[in-house]
């Protein structure tokens, strides 16, 4: 008021000491809000980093522990491994039996021990085969020529000389040089289930060439013909083959079996290379079953089937009928390629394989 009347100050410049003590508190709090902040971010932020570690040093043991746990138990699993192994029973192999060319006949050879000269003081034992030189005859007991009690009874020490004897020389032996084995020859699964027959074998090699096997690709074809030529030769001495070929004709290598030799296997496989050849277009197709019914006339022990599998000659898909092809043929060992496991062709090859005890080969499948 003094300030007024005085008229130095207009009443708008007038500040009310109250409102410079609320400005100040004001200030005052929200630097304490501030302040209070900023601890709660910092204890924040180390409640976090703390967090972090303690997860970090959880994992760490966890690993560890994981990673002494699998090697403790390692060897555990190793041997339960081993222990199954040995519980599954192997099924015995079959090798194929092959009779010896001819009778060894053997004469047994006995010793001669009988000698009635020589003079033996010994027991009376009768003449035994086991190398015992023994009297023939007990030899009665004789008494002594002599009457010097002192002389010796037996042979006596004697010096024997030999004149002109070979001087003995040191040998000098050649080290030893371990010979290295030649690598063994890849079997095919048609090379093993030819092996695993017991006995000689007459073998018919059959291929379908009708128009349903035309459209298979030539590296296919060519794959299945390179089967059977390998096959050729692992065939024994006292085994033999023949081939047949079958589209509107049935065309057949040889009138009889052929006798395995180098000469024989080596024109059969040129054959085989060239069976395309074979191809007849005019006419009704053969299928698997009618060729199958001609080989059985000439009753081989195992027949190798390559083909579709699709017949023509029933009206429909009867496996009974199929399975009846198969008599009179021995095993067969079927062939496929380009073809599924549940395809009607496969399933008729697997028939006729099953009715035979044979087996079939999906081969671009591995089964």
């Amino acid at each position: 008021m003094g300030c007024w009347a005085v008229g130095r100050c207009p009443p708008s410049q007038i500040r009310d000491p109250r409102a410079d003590v609320n400005a100040i508190t004001w200030r005052r709090s929200c630097r304490l809000l501030q302040q209070e902040r900023k601890g709660k971010l910092k204890r924040m932020k180390s409640k976090s980093s703390k967090a972090l570690l303690i997860s970090v040093l959880l994992h760490l043991g966890a690993g560890v522990l994981g990673f002494f746990f699998w090697f403790s138990t390692q060897p555990q699993r190793n041997a339960d491994a081993i222990n199954a192994l040995f519980v599954i029973e192997e099924k015995p192999k079959v090798r194929r039996v092959t009779p010896p060319k001819r009778t060894q006949v053997r004469h047994r050879r006995t010793r001669d021990v009988s000698q009635p000269r020589l003079k033996i003081l010994t027991s009376n034992q009768p003449a035994s085969t086991r190398g015992v030189v023994s009297a023939a005859e007990p030899a009665p007991f004789q008494p002594f020529d002599s009457q010097d009690v002192g002389e010796p009874i037996g042979p006596t020490a004697t010096n024997v000389e030999f004149d002109n004897t070979p001087r003995v020389q040191r040998v000098i032996e050649r080290p030893f040089k371990k010979e290295k084995k030649a690598k063994a020859r890849f079997k095919s699964r048609l090379v093993r289930f030819i092996e695993a027959q017991e006995g000689p074998q007459r073998i018919v090699y059959c291929v379908d060439l009708s128009t349903s096997m035309q459209n298979l690709p030539p590296r296919k074809l060519k794959r299945i013909i390179d089967l059977m030529r390998n096959s050729l030769t692992f065939l024994e001495p006292h085994d033999s083959f023949n081939i047949m070929a079958f589209s509107t004709e049935l065309i057949v290598y040889r009138d009889g079996f052929v006798p395995v030799t180098e000469q024989t296997v080596a024109t059969a496989s040129n054959y085989l290379a060239d069976i395309h050849a074979q191809i007849h277009t005019k006419g009704t197709d053969h299928d698997m079953l009618s060729a199958l019914t001609e080989t059985a006339k000439t009753a081989p022990t195992l027949v190798v089937l390559f083909s579709d599998g699709i017949p023509t000659t029933i009206s429909g898909p009867d496996l009974t009928l199929v399975g009846e092809h198969a008599a009179g043929n021995g095993r067969i060992f079927a062939m496929g390629i380009g073809m599924a496991p549940n395809f009607p062709g496969a399933v008729m090859l697997k028939r006729l394989a099953s009715v035979s005890e044979g087996d079939l080969w999906l081969v671009d499948r591995g089964r």
